[in-house]
């Protein structure tokens, strides 16, 4: 029976030290020096002018070639820009992806090139390059060349004259009016708002010179209107549009959920409140140890988004934080977000 037992043991251990093995051979056919770094594409044009009106559309496609790390796992691939001559130091990333491609608005390259420090309606140069990893973030990178552009840039404030104003607002019929702010359709202006059971109106200049109901109650705006339009108490996204004379009212927020917030992963979540000058979402309040994550209307169906190292990913994992009292930024068109301590 013990001589058993000893080649039964034996056996185990042979078998143990053949994986191993064959562990270290895996770990040995990633040699560094057979890397292969990407390589991006030289652009089609070397001078981009971004224009407030096609904030929608494709600035610029950009293509490149795989990395090469000899092992089957796709590599993760950052499209990083810097105003030229930096190093890099202080890059913005237009995108994370494992594609070799892609497609970046006007309106993504015109707020990266504005937070880099370039000024609006001068033209400025910028570099941009790829960078590559494999695995965990702090994996071995690999970089590809740099390409040259230059960009001339638009003003990024959405500031507009229009307003929200009525006794559902938190200042009444006097105003200062609720603002709204551009949108990347022309004439087409958005307003997030706490609204109080009333009514509302929508002007221009804090003024009564040019101002709209709905004489019919039917999402058509009447100008110089006695018919006020009347809301419930909520959180709303108030859209006007001034081409067609058409508004929405929609039920919206952006909110922080999680054991770290204080509601906890029940809710109601924590609001954050909208800024149109940076055209990001925003909240100042103090958390606990734990973990939390941006949460559209307190659904999880409707939109969530957690994420490391200041990415947003849609249903990505939940952001760790120490307990403390944070600014918290989050910017849904650029899919980042920023923790600021207080």
């Amino acid at each position: 029976m013990k001589n058993f037992i000893k080649y039964i043991s034996l056996a185990c251990a042979s078998i143990f030290a053949l994986s191993a093995c064959n562990d270290d051979e895996d770990i040995i056919k990633l040699d560094p020096s057979t890397f292969v770094a990407p390589k991006v594409e030289t652009p089609a044009s070397s001078t981009i002018e971004l224009l407030e009106e096609n904030a929608a559309n494709t600035a610029m496609t950009f293509n490149w070639s795989a990395a090469n790390y000899g092992t089957n796992t796709p590599p993760k691939y950052e499209l990083q820009i810097d105003v030229k001559g930096d190093n890099f130091k202080n890059h913005q990333v237009l995108t994370s992806t494992s594609t070799l491609t892609a497609d970046v608005t006007v309106k993504e390259l015109n707020l990266a090139v504005i937070a880099l420090g370039l000024e609006p309606f001068k033209e400025g140069e910028i570099e941009y390059r790829i960078v590559s990893t494999i695995g965990t973030p702090s994996s071995q990178q690999l970089i590809s060349n740099v390409n040259t552009l230059k960009i001339i840039p638009y003003p990024t404030d959405l500031s507009t004259n229009w307003g929200v104003v009525g006794d559902a607002t938190t200042n009444g019929w006097n105003g200062p009016d609720v603002p709204f702010w551009k949108t990347d359709v022309t004439n087409v202006f958005v307003a997030y708002t706490d609204l109080k059971d009333g009514e509302i109106k929508f002007r221009q200049d804090n003024e009564w010179k040019n101002d709209y109901g709905d004489a019919n109650n039917d999402g058509k705006l009447d100008k110089d209107s006695n018919n006020n339009i009347k809301v419930k108490a909520g959180t709303y996204k108030i859209t006007i549009n001034m081409n067609d004379l058409t508004y929405k009212i929609e039920d919206f927020t952006w909110g922080l959920v999680g054991d770290a917030t204080p509601n906890g992963w029940g809710g109601p979540d924590t609001k954050l409140s909208y800024d149109g000058t940076i055209d990001s979402w925003t909240t100042i309040l103090t958390m606990k140890d734990g973990e939390y994550k941006f949460r559209l209307n307190n659904d999880w169906d409707k939109g969530n988004y957690g994420g490391a190292d200041g990415a947003l990913v849609e249903k990505g994992d939940n952001i760790k934080i120490k307990a403390g009292k944070y600014k918290i930024t989050a910017n849904f068109t650029k899919k980042t977000y920023t923790v600021e301590a207080q």
